[in-house]
């Protein structure tokens, strides 16, 4: 009986084992654009946020990028296909005494096509959940259920410096499918978005 037991939990944990193996970072050296680019002392210079490159934990680090005020800022992810994606990530930075901190609202939106866009998470952080002080990195990280999708699109606020070094579009490859007619990632309308804030 125990035998048997520990065989059936070992052939579930390998099988959720291979489950999670099939998850790839879709979005890995893909194109992206921002509503508003970053700040011009800390820029993307072209596929930083996408490169697979994690920055350490201090704003000098060439991997981030940041920015300045203006309220909020959009990134739009091109997967060029559709897939069915399980997880979305992005990685920032709070650094007590440069005015660095993590953002407190985001929302997360996907499209196939471009042009209709579903709102699939809404995450706000209180003080307490997420402190002011100290340096530390966070990835923020939402869970979409084999949502499928071509574009993934991350909205955040900026209050004073947002520094952010990777988002992250974890999904099955073999799952792929060519993209319906839409817009191409330059023609999207960033205000077509209804975002949850």
């Amino acid at each position: 009986m125990k035998r048997s037991l520990w065989l059936v939990l070992l052939v579930v944990t390998l099988l959720a084992g291979l489950a999670y193996a099939e998850n790839t970072n879709l979005a890995l050296n893909k194109n992206y654009v921002y509503n508003i680019e970053p700040h011009q002392k800390y820029p993307d210079d072209g596929g930083e946020l996408t490169d697979g490159q994690y920055a350490n934990p201090n704003y000098a680090d060439v991997r981030f990028h940041a920015h300045l005020r203006e309220d909020f800022r959009i990134v739009i992810i091109d997967l060029e296909d559709v897939y069915k994606i399980d997880l979305v990530t992005a990685n920032f930075l709070n650094q007590e005494g440069v005015g660095s901190h993590v953002p407190t609202l985001y929302s997360l939106a996907t499209s196939t096509d471009g042009k209709r866009w579903r709102i699939l998470d809404y995450q706000e952080f209180f003080e307490d959940e997420m402190p002011q002080e100290g340096t530390y990195l966070k990835k923020i990280e939402f869970e979409t259920s084999g949502e499928k999708a071509r574009f993934v699109a991350l909205k955040f606020n900026v209050d004073v410096w947002v520094f952010m070094d990777e988002m992250e579009v974890l999904g099955d490859p073999a799952s792929k499918e060519a993209a319906p007619k839409g817009y191409d990632l330059e023609e999207i309308d960033f205000e077509e978005i209804d975002f949850d804030f």
